[in-house]
């Protein structure tokens, strides 16, 4: 950034973490710009109160004039984990995309802010070659026209995560200066860990590594029911809960059982794979119980044109374009799927998997005398014939 916009800015919010880069940022942008800086902090994991108040302290000790930390949790489920679950949006076929899902909320918030504070730039902490920046400025842009993005890791002097600690040594910010083997992204949707011995994708992840799934395994089957309306998930074993406290239950459930693991190779937005291991135990469990849901409701045509816009939303997602026309037409489509994805289904849980053993709507098309071969079949098998003859009429020989 050249000089003269630089002195154009007075006031820069950071998003803000309290980690390693937003700290040394905060305290670096605040010396380099000679700006007043704010931090923004968006709880979309569930800080505890002690934590929150570390955090507010610690920012505002490394330089920053206030720190603002909201508790997302209910608005990131509601607004826009659901409506991706209802979607069943899921990228590349096993990413339920919790990083993803919580950037365009964290954008969203970030742009509130800054008009409330009236500051002239968003500066964020993600590196030049992920998924973040893109996320995160794609979201900003599409929602403001006036305020400036400022990435210090894409070219700031700071080469190494040691040159980042010593420059908090130096400067005396309040950071925490042990080694990080892994990079880990974590909150309520789920945990995304990459880095380290990761990077060889040749060798299995290290037991160390998972860090909600990483405990004692429960051997001990569990049966679980879980109850939808309009496709939103609101009761487990018929207990009514709010969003938080359902997903967060079945975490603890689903983490367990080390359900919800995934380890792939990923098509990053911006043109690399990259080795990623998630941990979604919640995410997985409604995924599999909404999809089977929706097969018991759904007409056929429905159901299999809803698969191909599936993946049309889980890009859209990833490629942090949460605020596109495209998206939000996507979104009217799914909505008006939902209607009728009212129901329970009963799950057993069990090591590393579930398995769906039940599940009930008033919605149901699935018929037992129309499907039985049994006494009280109500089939008419007359009308076979001409169906198949009209439905490979195109694709018959010709006499």
């Amino acid at each position: 950034m050249n000089k003269e916009r630089k002195r154009k800015l007075k006031k820069i919010l950071v998003a803000y973490s309290g980690g390693l880069d937003t700290s040394c940022m905060l305290h670096w942008l605040k010396a380099e710009y000679g700006a007043e800086v704010y931090a923004y902090c968006a709880d979309i994991s569930g800080l505890s109160d002690e934590r929150r108040k570390v955090l507010i302290r610690k920012g505002l000790k490394t330089g920053a004039k206030k720190v603002i930390v909201e508790d997302l949790r209910e608005e990131f489920l509601r607004e826009y984990v659901f409506p991706s679950l209802q979607a069943d949006a899921v990228y590349e076929g096993e990413y339920f995309m919790a990083t993803a899902l919580g950037r365009p909320l964290i954008a969203k918030h970030l742009v509130n802010v800054a008009e409330k504070l009236g500051v002239d730039s968003i500066a964020h902490g993600s590196t030049g070659k992920g998924n973040d920046q893109v996320r995160f400025e794609t979201g900003i842009y599409s929602l403001s026209s006036k305020l400036e993005v400022i990435a210090p890791l894409r070219f700031w002097n700071f080469k190494t995560r040691e040159d980042e600690v010593e420059y908090a040594r130096k400067n005396k910010i309040p950071v925490s200066l042990a080694s990080k083997t892994y990079s880990i992204d974590e909150n309520i949707w789920g945990v995304a860990i990459e880095c380290g011995r990761l990077e060889d994708a040749s060798l299995p992840p290290p037991d160390g590594s998972w860090q909600w799934t990483g405990g004692r395994i429960n051997k001990k089957e569990t049966k679980i029911k879980i109850s939808f309306r309009r496709g939103v998930p609101f009761a487990v074993n018929d207990k009514k809960m709010t969003p938080v406290s359902l997903v967060e239950k079945l975490n603890r459930i689903g983490s367990s059982y080390r359900i919800g693991r995934t380890d792939i190779i990923e098509s990053r937005v911006v043109g690399i794979k990259s080795r990623e291991i998630y941990e979604a135990p919640a995410a997985e469990i409604l995924s599999g119980a909404h999809f089977d849901l929706e097969r018991m409701v759904l007409d056929r045509e429905t159901l299999h044109y809803k698969e191909k816009v599936a993946k049309d939303f889980s890009c859209a997602i990833y490629n942090g374009r949460w605020f596109s026309p495209l998206r939000k037409a996507l979104s009217a489509f799914v909505e008006t799927t939902q209607t009728n994805v009212t129901g329970e289904v009963i799950m057993l849980l069990h090591p590393y998997s579930y398995e769906i053993i039940a599940r009930k709507s008033f919605h149901s098309l699935y018929s037992r005398p129309m499907a039985t071969y049994a006494k009280g079949d109500k089939f008419d098998r007359n009308l076979a014939e001409g169906f198949i003859k009209l439905s490979s009429l195109d694709i018959a020989k010709r006499k």
